[in-house]
């Protein structure tokens, strides 16, 4: 398994949205002379862990089971064809701030699978989403395409750094002037952008295959990856430019696909903790009993819990009576894969 990637992805999604990687298609509608600035974030409430309730329709954020972006292995298949890519090459382009991302508007056309895709934009992630064997990289572009019956098509070049100092000279062109968007909702434009090498790049090298979602709100199922094996050369001087504007934008890694939503195994497992902690608690006791209990060695406070199999397709964890496992409550804590405090208002559990 090579460990470097470049990714296609491909979805019929009727769905009126404010993505990244919806830009400039019939999901949202580019507004002229104007710079929309995304809705959702990277980092505190804003962020993917709770996408969800930023809209009613992010709820594949939380509860879809085939999840963007995800670690890619040798459980996935490689692809029968390549894409035919034409972009022609312009003496320079659109290129805006959007708050999560930066991004180009250019135009070119995909072909795959029998079906043409014209380019509307790309924009950049930084790290990668995506990652091979577990290994991320430091930029991943998203090239986002739409066709006349409404599908949509994203490739995605990884970008890996080089000890020579080797690099992209699109990407250089691209941030040839930054600094005119350091601030979301700006505009300026970019140097004169040649697609050669990405092109050539996109169509020469063996591509995996996954169906999987948008890795920006609505986090929409259906889309099909298509992941090309090698990354283009990025250096040191050129990532550190995007970084500085772009920050941090890439979605926590997804669970396997088909599995349970990580979301929903978190609020499971929260809950879960939850029940055993209150439906196994003392009540509180005087001072002199705190103290006393507070001596206590951790061998001898003790809390039960129970648990029982869980089902297929049912949260990691379930409890009901059929079992008692008797914790202390540091052990209690370790066994849910928690840091938690050995007292809760006053009671242990």
């Amino acid at each position: 398994m090579r460990s470097s990637f470049t990714l296609l992805a491909f979805a019929s999604l009727a769905l009126r949205v404010s993505a990244n990687c919806m830009y400039g298609t019939h999901l949202h509608r580019r507004q002229e002379g104007t710079v929309e600035v995304s809705n959702f974030g990277y980092s505190g409430t804003q962020g993917p862990v709770n996408w969800a309730s930023l809209s009613s329709e992010n709820s594949a954020c939380t509860s879809g089971k085939t999840q963007s972006p995800i670690v890619l292995d040798d459980t996935v298949s490689f692809a029968e064809e390549a894409p035919k890519v034409v972009i022609d090459n312009v003496e320079e382009a659109e290129f805006e701030n959007l708050g999560t991302t930066i991004e180009v508007i250019v135009n070119g056309t995909t072909s795959f699978a029998g079906t043409d895709f014209s380019l509307a934009q790309f924009h950049l992630h930084t790290p990668s989403e995506h990652r091979i064997n577990d290994e991320y990289f430091p930029l991943e572009m998203h090239m986002v395409h739409e066709a006349e019956d409404g599908s949509i098509a994203v490739i995605a070049v990884p970008f890996q750094l080089t000890e020579d100092g080797s690099t992209t000279e699109l990407l250089t062109a691209v941030i040839e002037n930054l600094a005119d968007i350091e601030t979301p909702g700006t505009a300026t434009k970019t140097g004169a952008l040649d697609f050669t090498e990405l092109s050539d790049a996109i169509q020469t090298k063996p591509l995996f295959q996954y169906t999987g979602s948008l890795t920006t709100p609505p986090c929409a199922e259906g889309l099909t990856f298509l992941v090309l094996s090698e990354p283009l050369a990025l250096n040191v001087a050129t990532f550190n430019a995007i970084k500085k504007v772009v920050k941090f934008n890439a979605r926590f890694t997804q669970g396997s696909l088909g599995e349970t939503n990580l979301l929903e195994v978190a609020t499971g497992t929260f809950q879960d903790l939850q029940i055993a902690i209150n439906g196994n608690a003392t009540e509180p006791i005087n001072n002199e009993g705190d103290k006393a209990d507070e001596n206590k060695s951790e061998s001898e406070t003790k809390t039960t819990a129970t648990s029982t199999t869980p089902q297929a397709g049912s949260r990691t964890h379930s409890f009901d009576v059929s079992t008692t496992i008797t914790l202390s409550p540091d052990r209690a804590c370790k066994e849910f894969g928690l840091l938690c405090s050995a007292k809760f208002g006053r009671r242990w559990f």
